[in-house]
C-alpha cells in the first residue's frame, strides 16, 4: 500500500471544506445535513431515500462515549472520507476522553451502531501507529466490542485468484492462519531480502459470521456492492466524488513478475514501462457490470511497503496470502478486530495513485453493509474489547516462522536461534515472562490515578532517559500499577519491554535481562545484530553470562534504530540479594554513561520501601533529583482507590448474590470504615465473601463484616485455622517456603506422600494429580495458588506470614503467624529428598532404577537441591537419617547413579569422581564428614584433573566447619597441587582464607594452571575484603603469575574492579607495573573501556602514553575497541600529545574519534577502515 499524496492534498483544500475533520478544540456544534446521506443498496428504495431536501445546520448530537460500540480505523485520509461519506449521521465529540488520548475521532452512525472513526496520524504508518491508536480508542470509548480496519492495500494476483484493482480482501481464516499474517520489518524493494514474524489472533466470531451472512447476500446479488458505490457517488454533492469514482478499465495493468518499474523513466507506467504485450500478464476483460469482487482470505501485515513482485508471488503461493498492507498486525492483537482492504496496487514496483480512493469506497461500502447486517442486540451482547485485551493480546513468541533472506537461509536460521535463547523456556508447559504479568489483576476502572498525575511521573515520562523508582507497602497494588503501565499507558511513546521479579522462581539478571532481550528483538528484529557475533562464539552459553546480556542491550538500546526504549521492572524486593546489588550497579553504570552516548533509555522500577534498595538509588539524587515516587507518603491517596476497588468488588458481589442496592450501599460503608486496607487485603476478605452463604440483610452482612479479618495477617490465620488436616498443612507449607523452585503438582503429590514408613516407590499411596489438586486445596485454602501447574504462595506477605515475629501479646489467637522456622523447613525437605533418593537403593536391578528415573517427577527436585536442604537442616535432623545420607553417598550405589547424573550435569564444569568424604566436603556436611573420617576415609583423594581433594572441595565451598574438621584431622593444606587457599580466595570464602592462613597456609603458594598466588585470584576475582585480609596478612603484592607475568594490579585494572584497584593502589602496588606483553594497567582497563578504573589512575598520575611491545597506546587500545568515553578521559590526560603531529596512530584515533563526535554514532567497520586503523592493527596482531 502507499500513500496517496495527492490525495492528501485535495482534501486539504477542497475536499475539506465538505468533510472537515472533528476534534475537541475546534468541533462546530452543528451540522450540514447534505441534500442526501449515503444508503447502503440493503436499505430499501434509494429514490425515495434520496429524496432531495435543503441543506439546514442543525445541532449535533452528543452522546456519551459508553454509547459508542463500534471502532472504525483509518490509515490515510482517503480511507477517512470514504468511511465519512457512508455515515448515516455525524455526532460531536463528548466532553470527556482519557487523558493519555491523542487520537482525533469523527463520531456517527451506520445504521443503528454507534461508531468511533479514527486515523493514524499524519505520515504515521504501520503497525505500531496503528496499536497507539486502537490502545488510545479502547481507553476512551471502554464499551467498543470489536474494530474495523477500513482501507486500501496491495493485491497478490494468481491463477487461482483474480484480484483486480477496486476489488475488495476480507481477513479470513484459513490454512492454518487467522486471516492477517505478520512479515517482517524493513523496507522490501524488488530484488532485496525479506524476512516473515509471525501470525495473529483470528477476528471475533460475531465479525466471522456476519462475514458469512454478507457472502451469501452477495452470492445472491453479485452486483449489490457496486450499486451500493454508484448510488452514493450519483447521489452525492461536492468535488470530491470526481476522484473517488471508478477509474478506466484501461488503467488496471499488472505487470509481469519480473519486470521492474523504469523509475528513471517517471512515476507514470504508461511512460515509463508501456503497455508492450510481452511484459503484461494477459487476463480476460471483466463485464463492466461485474465487479468490484469481494476475496476471501489472508492478509500480510507490517512495518514495510511491499513493492516486490516476487515477493508477492512467493507469498501468495506459499502461504495464500492475498492482500498486503501496513497496520493490521499492529491492532490484531491489541485490538479484536477485522480487516477490509480495497486492492488500489499490486504490490509491486509499478505505481497506481489513481485507484486508491475508488479502493478506499470500495471497502467502505462493503464494511456498512456488514455492519447493517448485524443486529444492534448482538454487538451489545458480545465481550467488549477491553475485556478481550487480556487474553488475545500475548506479544508474539518471537520470530516464529522468520522466511530466509535471498541466498541466504543459514543467516536468517542463526538469527531465529539466537532470538529463541532468549526465551529461556523448554517446552509450551513452562512458564514465560508474559505470564508473570498476565496473572495480576487489571485494575479496576478509576485506580491508578494519582500516580498518572504526579509530577515525578510527568517529569519522567517527559524525559528522554532516567529512571523512575516507585515504592510503595506491601499489598498496595504496585504490581497492578506496573501492568497497566506496560499494557495501556507507555506502548506507542516507546518500545516497551518488562520483567516481574518472583521470589524463588523469576528472581535473577539473567531471567531479566533474557526476557528484555527478547521482547526487545521482537518488537525491532533489526537490533538482534547484537547478539549474533556473541551468540555465533557460545551459541545457548550466551544467556549463562550477565555482563555479555549487559552489554547485548546497551549496545541495542544505542542503537539509532531503536529509538526509546522503557524497561519496567516489577517488585524489585523479590529479586535476589546477590543479583539485586548487581542490576543496581549496571543500571547506574548505564546512566552515568547515557548523557555521553545519548541513548533514549529509561527505567521504570516498582519496589517495597526496603532502606536498601531506596539506598542504591541516593547516589543517582543529584542527577535525577524526581526519582522516585514514595507511594509509601501517599498512603492517603492509595486508600481512595482501594475504595474504588471495594465499590467494584462490592458490586460485583451484589451481582452473583442478588443482592439488594441498600445491602451493597452498606457494605460499601462498612468496608471503608475499617483502617490500614489494603488491595490484597480487600481481594482476601472477598473471596471469603463469595464462599459464604449469608442472610440477605443489611444486618446480617453488617454483622458478618464486624468478624472478617481486620489485615492481612488475621486473613491468612483464618485461611489457615479452617485447614482439615494441620500438620499436613504445616508439611506443605514448610515445602513451599524454602524450595529452591516451584514444586510442580506432581512432585509435590510425590513429596507429600513420602512419609517415615516409606520405605520404596511401590509403599507410596498416590492418588492421581487432579485428585491430588482437592486434597490440597483443602489443607491450604487460599493461601497458596497453583499456576501454569506449578505451587505458589498466593502473595510474597504469606511468606512473611509464617517467617515472621511472634505476636507479642501471649494470649493471641495467631497460631499460625511465626509458626515455621527455616531450620525446620529445611529439614522437611532434606528428609523428604533423602528417603526418596533412597529408594533407588531398594530397587533390585540398577538398570530398572535408571529406567525407573524417567516415571519420577520428584527426581530432579531431589538430585538437584537435597545437599544444600540438608547442609542447612543437619543439626536439627534425626540421628536415624543418617545412614540413608551415607547409602546415597556410595559411589557404587543404585542411589547415587541416579542423582549424581543429574546433579554433575548442572553443577560441575569437568568430570569429576567423587568419594563420600568429597561430596560430605562439597555439600558442607559436618555430621557426613565425621564418621566417614573414623571409618579410614582418604583425606587426600583427588577426584578432577584439578587435583581437589575434598579439603579443596569445602575451601572452595566456603564449608568453614567442614574445612576446620578436616585440618584438624591431618588434611594438607600446604600441598602444592592442591592449593585450597587459593580456591577459597578466587571464590571470596573470607572466613575460609582467614582459618586457612591461621594454620600456616602459605601465602605465595602458586597454582599449577596458571601459576597465580591467592592474592592475583582474589584480586581479578574482586573480593576486596580478600585482598586486604592477604594483604594485612603480608602476601606480596608484586606477585607476578606465570602465565602472563601479570601482578594482582594487572588483574584487577584488566577486569575493572574499582574497589580492589584502589586498595592496591593505596597499597603500595606498581601503577607502572607490566606484564610479558608490556602491558600496563592504564592499557589494560582502557582497552576493555572500565571508565572509574581509567579514572582512578589518571589520578594518580600514572604514565598515559606507555605502549605495549607492538608499541600501541592506550589511546589506540580503546579508540579501536570503540570505547569513546574512555578514549574521551584520555584525551583530557593529554594522552598522544607528545607525538600527535607525527603520529599516525594517534591521528588515526583523533581523527575516529572526532568524526565519531560529529555524527553522534557508533564507529563501524568502514570508519575504521577509512582512517587505517583496523588495517594498523591487524597487522600488528591486536
Amino acid at each position: 500500500m502507499e500513500v496517496n499524496d495527492t490525495a492528501r492534498d485535495d482534501l486539504a483544500s477542497g475536499s475539506e471544506r465538505d468533510h472537515k475533520r472533528v476534534d475537541e478544540t475546534t468541533s462546530p456544534k452543528t451540522e450540514t445535513i447534505e441534500p442526501q446521506r449515503a444508503v447502503s443498496s440493503r436499505e430499501g428504495n434509494t429514490e425515495h431515500s434520496h429524496a432531495q431536501t435543503t441543506a439546514v445546520k442543525l445541532p449535533k448530537r452528543k452522546l456519551s462515549r459508553e454509547e459508542y460500540t463500534v471502532g472504525w480505523i483509518c490509515a490515510i485520509t482517503v480511507e477517512r472520507v470514504a468511511a465519512e461519506v457512508f455515515l448515516d449521521e455525524t455526532h460531536a465529540n463528548p466532553e470527556f476522553r482519557d487523558e493519555h488520548d491523542d487520537n482525533i475521532y469523527l463520531l456517527g452512525k451506520f445504521g443503528e451502531h454507534n461508531t468511533v472513526i479514527a486515523t493514524l496520524p499524519e505520515g504515521e504508518y504501520g503497525t505500531n501507529s496503528a496499536a497507539s491508536v486502537a490502545n488510545n480508542m479502547v481507553r476512551s470509548f471502554p464499551n467498543i466490542r470489536f474494530g474495523l480496519m477500513v482501507g486500501v492495500g496491495g493485491g497478490a494476483p494468481s491463477t487461482q485468484h483474480d484480484i483486480r484493482l477496486g476489488d475488495v480482501v476480507v481477513s479470513s481464516p484459513g490454512n492454518g492462519y487467522h486471516g492477517v499474517f505478520q512479515y517482517g520489518f524493513g523496507k522490501s524493494v524488488q530484488g532485496e531480502a525479506f524476512h516473515t514474524t509471525g501470525f495473529l489472533n483470528a477476528p471475533p466470531r460475531l465479525l466471522r459470521n456476519a462475514v458469512a451472512s454478507l457472502k451469501a447476500e452477495y452470492e445472491k446479488d453479485d452486483c449489490q456492492l457496486r450499486n451500493t458505490i454508484d448510488t452514493l457517488l450519483q447521489t452525492s454533492q461536492g468535488s470530491w466524488k470526481e476522484r473517488y469514482k471508478r477509474p478506466e478499465a484501461s488503467s488496471d495493468t499488472l505487470y509481469c513478475s519480473d519486470f521492474k518499474h523504469r523509475s528513471n523513466h517517471g512515476d507514470d507506467c504508461k511512460d515509463s514501462c508501456g503497455l508492450d504485450s510481452r511484459v503484461l500478464v494477459t487476463r480476460q476483460a471483466r463485464p463492466f457490470n461485474n465487479g468490484p469482487l469481494i476475496h476471501y482470505g489472508l492478509i500480510a501485515s507490517g512495518n514495510s511497503l511491499i513493492k516486490d513482485a516476487k515477493i508477492r508471488d512467493k507469498l501468495g503461493a506459499e502461504k495464500g496470502v492475498l492482500c498486503f498492507e501496513m497496520e493490521a498486525a499492529g491492532l490484531m492483537n491489541q485490538f479484536p478486530c477485522l480487516v477490509i482492504r480495497g486492492i488500489c496496487d499490486y504490490s509491486d514496483s509499478h505505481k497506481n495513485k489513481a485507484w486508491q480512493p475508488y479502493a478506499a469506497v470500495a471497502a467502505a461500502a462493503y464494511t456498512k453493509d456488514l455492519l447493517l447486517l448485524i443486529p444492534p442486540l448482538a454487538i451489545q451482547t458480545a465481550p467488549k474489547a477491553s475485556e478481550v485485551l487480556s487474553e488475545i493480546r500475548q506479544v508474539v513468541q518471537g520470530q516464529l516462522d522468520i522466511a530466509k533472506e535471498n541466498q541466504d537461509t543459514s543467516k536468517e536460521t542463526e538469527k531465529q536461534k539466537c532470538h529463541q535463547t532468549f526465551r529461556l523456556t523448554t517446552s509450551g508447559k513452562d512458564s514465560t515472562y508474559e505470564w508473570y504479568k498476565d496473572r495480576i489483576e487489571k485494575r479496576v476502572e478509576g485506580t491508578c490515578s494519582w500516580f498518572l498525575r504526579h509530577t515525578n511521573f510527568k517529569n519522567w515520562h517527559e524525559h528522554e532517559s532516567g529512571p523512575l523508582l516507585v515504592s510503595a507497602d506491601p499489598g498496595c497494588g504496585k504490581s497492578v500499577l506496573a501492568k497497566y503501565l506496560v499494557d495501556e499507558v507507555l506502548p506507542g511513546s516507546a518500545t516497551v519491554c518488562y520483567f516481574f521479579f518472583k521470589d524463588q522462581d523469576q528472581n535473577t539478571i539473567r531471567q531479566a535481562l533474557c526476557a528484555l532481550l527478547h521482547q526487545l528483538f521482537t518488537q525491532n528484529p533489526a537490533l538482534i545484530e547484537h547478539a549474533l557475533e556473541l551468540f555465533r562464539q557460545n551459541g545457548k552459553g550466551l544467556v549463562d553470562n550477565n555482563v555479555s546480556l549487559w552489554n547485548i542491550l546497551q549496545a541495542a538500546a544505542q542503537d539509532p534504530r531503536a529509538g526509546p526504549i522503557i524497561l519496567v521492572f516489577d517488585a524489585l524486593d523479590e529479586c535476589s540479594e546477590q543479583d539485586f546489588t548487581e542490576l543496581m550497579k549496571m543500571i547506574r553504570k548505564q546512566l552515568r554513561d547515557g548523557k555521553e552516548n545519548q541513548s533514549k533509555l529509561k527505567y521504570l522500577l516498582t519496589s517495597r520501601p526496603y532502606e536498601q534498595i531506596v539506598a542504591e538509588f541516593r547516589p543517582l539524587l543529584d542527577q535525577f533529583p524526581l526519582i522516585r515516587i514514595p507511594g509509601e507518603d501517599d498512603s492517603e491517596a492509595i486508600i481512595k482507590e482501594v475504595n474504588l476497588v471495594i465499590s467494584h468488588q462490592v458490586d460485583q458481589l451484589s451481582e452473583v448474590k442478588d443482592l439488594s442496592h441498600d445491602i451493597s450501599e452498606a457494605l460499601k460503608r462498612k468496608f471503608q470504615e475499617i483502617p490500614h486496607r489494603t488491595y490484597l487485603w480487600v481481594y482476601l476478605v472477598f473471596d471469603v465473601l463469595r464462599r459464604t452463604t449469608i442472610k440477605k440483610t443489611s444486618k446480617a452482612f453488617e454483622n458478618f463484616v464486624s468478624e472478617l479479618p481486620r489485615n492481612v495477617n488475621e486473613a491468612y490465620e483464618q485461611i489457615l485455622s479452617k485447614s482439615e488436616d494441620q500438620d499436613m498443612a504445616r508439611k506443605a507449607l514448610a515445602i513451599i517456603l524454602v524450595a529452591k523452585r516451584p514444586l510442580t503438582v506432581s512432585e509435590m503429590n510425590l513429596a507429600m506422600n513420602i512419609h517415615n514408613e516409606s520405605t520404596s516407590f511401590s509403599s507410596l499411596d498416590l492418588e492421581t494429580d487432579e485428585d491430588f489438586r482437592s486434597t490440597f486445596r483443602s489443607w491450604r485454602g487460599l493461601f497458596v495458588s497453583i499456576h501454569h501447574d506449578k505451587i505458589y504462595f498466593l502473595h510474597q506477605t504469606a511468606r512473611e506470614f509464617l517467617l515472621g515475629e511472634p505476636p507479642r501479646d501471649a494470649s493471641s489467637k495467631m497460631k499460625w503467624h511465626s509458626s515455621v522456622s527455616i531450620e525446620y523447613a529445611h529439614g522437611v525437605l532434606a528428609e523428604l529428598c533423602v528417603r526418596y533418593l533412597d529408594f533407588f537403593n531398594c530397587m533390585d536391578d540398577s538398570r530398572v532404577a535408571v529406567k525407573q528415573q524417567g516415571a519420577q517427577p520428584f527426581l530432579d527436585y531431589a538430585a538437584s537441591f537435597w545437599g544444600d536442604h540438608f547442609r542447612i537442616a543437619e543439626n536439627a535432623l534425626e540421628s536415624e537419617l543418617l545412614p540413608l545420607v551415607l547409602r546415597i553417598c556410595n559411589p557404587d550405589s543404585n542411589a547415587y547413579q541416579s542423582w549424581f547424573r543429574i546433579f554433575s550435569t548442572k553443577n560441575l564444569s569437568m568430570e569429576t569422581k567423587f568419594t563420600e568424604l568429597m561430596i560430605a566436603s562439597y555439600f558442607g556436611h559436618v555430621t557426613v564428614a565425621m564418621p566417614l573420617i573414623d571409618q579410614g576415609a582418604d583425606l587426600e583423594s583427588k577426584g578432577d584433573e584439578l587435583g581437589r581433594t575434598p579439603l579443596s572441595w569445602a575451601a572452595a565451598r566456603g564449608h568453614e566447619a567442614v574445612v576446620k574438621l578436616l585440618i584438624d584431622q591431618g588434611a594438607d593444606l600446604k600441598a602444592k597441587d592442591q592449593m585450597p587457599l587459593s580456591f577459597a580466595a578466587e571464590e571470596g570464602h573470607e572466613a575460609v582464607v582467614k582459618l586457612l592462613i591461621d594454620q600456616g597456609a602459605d601465602l605465595e603458594a602458586k597454582d599449577d594452571e596458571l601459576g597465580q598466588t591467592p592474592l592475583s585470584w582474589a584480586a581479578e576475582e574482586g573480593h576486596e575484603a580478600v585482598v586486604k585480609l592477604l594483604i594485612d596478612q603480608g602476601a606480596d603484592l608484586e606477585a607476578k603469575d606465570d602465565e602472563f607475568g601479570q601482578t594482582p594490579l594487572l588483574r584487577a585494572a584488566a577486569e575493572g574492579h574499582e574497589a580492589v584497584v584502589k586498595l592496591l593502589i593505596n597499597k603500595g602496588a606498581d601503577i607502572e607495573a607490566k606484564g610479558e606483553n608490556g602491558r600496563t594497567p592504564l592499557w589494560l582497563t582502557a582497552s576493555c573501556g572500565h571508565e572509574a578504573t581509567v579514572a582512578q589512575l589518571l589520578e594518580k598520575r600514572c604514565s598515559v602514553d606507555v605502549g605495549d611491545k607492538k608499541g600501541i597506546t592506550p589511546l589506540v587500545a580503546a579508540a579501536t575497541r570503540g570505547h569513546w568515553d574512555t578514549v574521551q578521559l584520555l584525551l583530557e590526560a593529554d594522552a598522544g600529545a607528545d607525538g600527535r603531529e607525527s603520529s599516525l596512530w594517534a591521528a588515526s584515533v583523533i581523527g575516529l574519534y572526532d568524526l565519531e563526535r560529529r555524527l553522534n554514532q557508533e564507529p563501524n567497520a568502514e570508519l575504521q577502515d577509512l582512517f587505517g586503523i583496523e588495517a594498523l592493527f591487524s597487522r600488528n596482531g591486536l
